[in-house]
């Protein structure tokens, strides 16, 4: 005999499979961040030294760390909607996300003037 109530928790929630499309799309950028920032360490640490590998490993930690948020994040998501409660999620993950980014983003901000002679 199987339990309802489990059965129910395991299912998807909607035909669509809305929030299981978010969690892909969350874990793809996870994945696309990482793979920038190794990259970044591999080719920058020639040109930049210490610096190019200490950032890109802070982004490499906080890729894993929206990883791990996204997969929390749609745990309560479905929960909620499968419980028939509200959607409870928080802005942490974004907020990892944008960290990542912002990261990246000064560490080419760091190679372009590293690099740029303009004289």
């Amino acid at each position: 005999m199987t339990d309802a109530g489990a059965d129910a928790a395991d299912r998807p929630f909607d035909v669509g499979l809305q929030t299981e499309r978010t969690l892909l799309a969350w874990r793809r950028t996870c994945l696309a961040l990482a793979v920038g920032n190794a990259a970044a360490i591999k080719y920058l640490s020639d040109a930049l030294g210490l610096w190019a590998t200490l950032i890109g490993f802070l982004g490499l930690v906080l890729s894993v760390v929206a990883w791990v948020l996204c997969t929390i994040r749609y745990r309560r998501a479905h929960g909620g909607l499968v419980r028939e409660e509200g959607l409870i999620v928080s802005g942490r993950l974004p907020a990892t996300v944008t960290a990542a980014v912002g990261i990246a983003g000064l560490a080419g901000l760091v190679v372009l003037f590293a690099q740029w002679h303009p004289w």
